[in-house]
């Protein structure tokens, strides 16, 4: 059969231009309305742009907690944007209403593996929690982690990421453990929602993992393995003669699903690395530290 080259010629050059079309990369949306971010908390792949747009009669600014971008102040229907590459967590908040409202601006953005978008999940395992309930909604309601939700309560962003993200999975110190930190401490990070934030989060990973799962998962690579957690830093998971460790932490309550997770109760606050509590003479790592004391005998007359 005779072919047309006038329509030969045409799928050519309409291959040609599918193929040197460019992969445009992935694209989201944030407003600001009200005081607020809207959404507070945006799951994306990496290689995504996100664009916020100021909707609001007075201005804003989109600032990252680690200073990996700052927008300035944006004005009414002015617009932000920034590329997400690397996995990871990156809050942020707005530093012009940071001292005339009582609870901050604040958003985060949760960057996850390009072909790895995570969705809200429903229960995983079978419980006895109501449908419908977030995270945020279950620690809320356990009267074990009073202290914890009241923490969540003061943070603020971590409660929004518990309560509109996930899957994930919250190890969630109950109220002894948060009761060991003392007063000076615990009012400490009631008063710094940023450092409060960043302990919470290192509380909480990626993904569903039932208790079943954590030892598959360290006996796996030799009865240890480490999880990363949202704060950026790692979680180790240990697994030996039966018992279950997060950390130096026991866990003493297990796989209490919401539909956007689980939640284990452990008996230790975590501290990440690096972190230091206000009025907390513990390391980071919640490495106990042991004081030098010299005893010196009393002068002659003393």
């Amino acid at each position: 059969m005779r072919r047309n080259p006038t329509i030969l010629g045409l799928v050519a050059a309409l291959a040609i231009g599918l193929v040197a079309l460019p992969v445009l990369a992935a694209t989201a949306d944030v407003e600001i309305r009200g005081g607020a971010y809207i959404p507070a908390s945006l799951t994306v792949e990496g290689n995504t742009t996100v664009t916020w747009t100021n909707y609001g009669e007075v201005s804003h600014t989109v600032t990252s907690t680690g200073g990996l971008f700052d927008s300035g102040p944006i004005e009414e229907n002015e617009t932000f944007e920034h590329a997400f590459n690397d996995t990871g967590t990156y809050p942020y908040g707005c530093t012009l209403n940071a001292s005339t409202q009582r609870t901050p601006m604040q958003g985060v953005v949760i960057v996850v593996p390009e072909g790895m978008m995570v969705a809200p999940a429903g229960n995983v395992t079978p419980g006895e929690e109501p449908a419908n309930m977030t995270l945020a909604d279950l620690v809320a309601e356990n009267e074990d982690l009073a202290s914890f939700a009241g923490a969540v309560e003061d943070a603020g962003l971590t409660r929004t990421v518990l309560a509109t993200g996930g899957p994930y999975t919250v190890f969630a110190p109950d109220n002894a453990a948060f009761e060991a930190l003392g007063n000076e401490t615990l009012a400490g990070l009631s008063n710094d929602t940023e450092t409060l934030d960043a302990l919470l989060m290192h509380h909480v990973v990626r993904g569903n993992y039932t208790a079943e799962d954590l030892v598959m998962e360290a006996n796996g690579t030799g009865n240890e393995t480490v999880l990363e957690t949202l704060a950026g830093d790692n979680l180790t998971v240990g697994a030996a003669d039966g018992d279950l460790t997060i950390g130096n932490a026991s866990i003493v309550a297990s796989d209490i699903t919401a539909d956007n997770g689980i939640v284990h109760i452990i008996d230790t606050v975590l501290v990440p690395p690096g972190l230091v509590l206000s009025g907390n003479a513990t390391p980071a790592g919640n490495e106990t530290a042991e004081a030098n004391v010299t005893i010196v005998e009393p002068m002659e007359g003393a």
